[in-house]
Order: C-alpha cells, then structure tokens, then sequence
C-alpha cells in the first residue's frame, strides 16, 4: 500500500506528536506528567550522540521521561561510526548500558555483506530491553 495511506492511519491513532532534544536535561522543555509507562528509540539515540558520553547524557535524559520501572525498547546500529545523510556524513557514538537503566535482554545481529550498502559502517544491529 502506498506509504501515503500508511502515514495518514499512523496520524488518526496518535494522541500527539511532542518534539524532543535528547540532549537538554528536560529534553521537552518541561516535566511529563505523567511519566511515560515506555519509550521506543528506532536508530536515533546513537544516530543524534557524536560520542559515548554524550549517548550516556541523551540516554540520561530521555529516561526522566519514564516512570520508576517504566521500560525502554531501543533498537540500533552496532560498531558504527558513521551514517551518511544526503551529502552529510554524520558520526556516531556507541551504545553501551549506562544512564540507570537495567538491561533485561539484549539481542545482536550480524549484518549480511549484501545489505551493505555504503551509507554507513555498521557491523550488526541491536534490539536492547531496558527498565529504569
């Protein structure tokens, strides 16, 4: 189905759209309240955090967004240093367990040489559960 279709039902169901700046210590300007009882971060935290200490910061501040025991899902690239973005070349810092979380189940693929293909150098990708 075309992405358009897709894109509009996504819409219909979501409550709000909040923009987000991981790397300020409210990363919405302000407290959520309530705290969220999860969060999801597909290929960003890593993708927006140049270097470990400033992934470990991010991390840190999204996750006073969850509630005591809420639960983050991230899904990343394992090993990589860069993307690019357009003309851009973007780096890219290292995901390691940090920031107060406690990692539950950790999960790490290889990524097969025919879907290399040059916009990054990414070894695997990772799926990591983690609750604060």
């Amino acid at each position: 189905e075309p992405w358009q279709d897709k894109q509009r039902r996504l819409r219909q169901r979501l409550r709000r759209i909040l923009p987000i700046d991981v790397h300020r210590p409210e990363p919405l300007g302000a407290p959520l309240r309530p705290r969220a009882d999860a969060l999801l971060s597909a290929f960003c935290l890593e993708a927006v955090s140049p270097d470990r200490a400033s992934f470990v910061r991010a991390l840190s501040h999204v996750g006073t967004l969850l509630r005591p025991g809420g639960h983050a899902v991230l899904l990343g690239a394992l090993g990589e240093s860069f993307y690019l973005a357009g003309p851009a070349r973007l780096p890219v810092g290292a995901l390691q367990e940090a920031a107060g979380f406690a990692l539950r189940e950790l999960r790490s693929y290889a990524m097969p040489p025919a879907l290399r293909t040059g916009v990054d150098d990414v070894d695997g990708v990772f799926f990591a559960h983690a609750q604060k």
